[in-house]
């Protein structure tokens, strides 16, 4: 797959090829809940040749990324990540959810969701929509995860993805990498 992208946005790009992915779930990672009744999002290890030479067409920026494999089974507040500063999804199982991305009305209607970076959620009255997107099985999204985004269905299915994400590396700098690979 070249990874090529398209529709120009700050907060996401579309890749512009999809892609199915061989992939082996490892062990857990981390997990968040979601709300009182269990609904989680849970981060694995995962095994994958296909992702493996992905990162490693990065070149010399390669150590900068690490896979994970996703499973969400509720919409998740709108919020910024904790830790990485961009992700690359690849779907697997969409269930119907919108990633909506917002901008901030009110700066002072966040709050901290977790012990360790610099992860907000946010009260949604104090948002504006600026930018969203449905995933379908097999697209590949580049997500700017320091830009305040959400995901919401009224399906409440399984979503489930492949991710590569950089902590230390900033949305802009990742899609100057994928277009120099083009």
């Amino acid at each position: 797959m070249k990874p090529c992208v398209s529709t120009a946005h700050s907060m996401f790009k579309k890749l512009a090829e999809s892609a199915l992915i061989d992939y082996q779930i490892l062990d857990p990672k981390i997990e968040f809940d979601l709300d009182a009744t269990g609904k989680k999002i849970q981060y694995y290890n995962v095994s994958s040749q296909y992702l493996d030479n992905f990162i490693a067409r990065f070149g010399n920026y390669r150590q900068h990324f690490y896979s994970s494999y996703v499973s969400v089974d509720s919409s998740v507040p709108p919020h910024t990540d904790i830790v990485d500063r961009v992700n690359i999804n690849f779907y697997i199982e969409t269930g119907g959810y919108q990633t909506t991305f917002y901008q901030s009305r009110d700066h002072d209607s966040k709050w901290t969701y977790a012990d360790h970076g610099d992860g907000h959620v946010y009260n949604m009255d104090s948002l504006e929509q600026i930018g969203s997107f449905v995933a379908q099985p097999g697209d590949v999204y580049v997500l700017n995860g320091k830009i305040i985004h959400g995901v919401s269905s009224a399906m409440a299915q399984p979503r489930k993805f492949l991710q590569v994400s950089a902590n230390d590396l900033d949305y802009d700098q990742v899609l100057d990498i994928l277009d120099s690979l083009c």
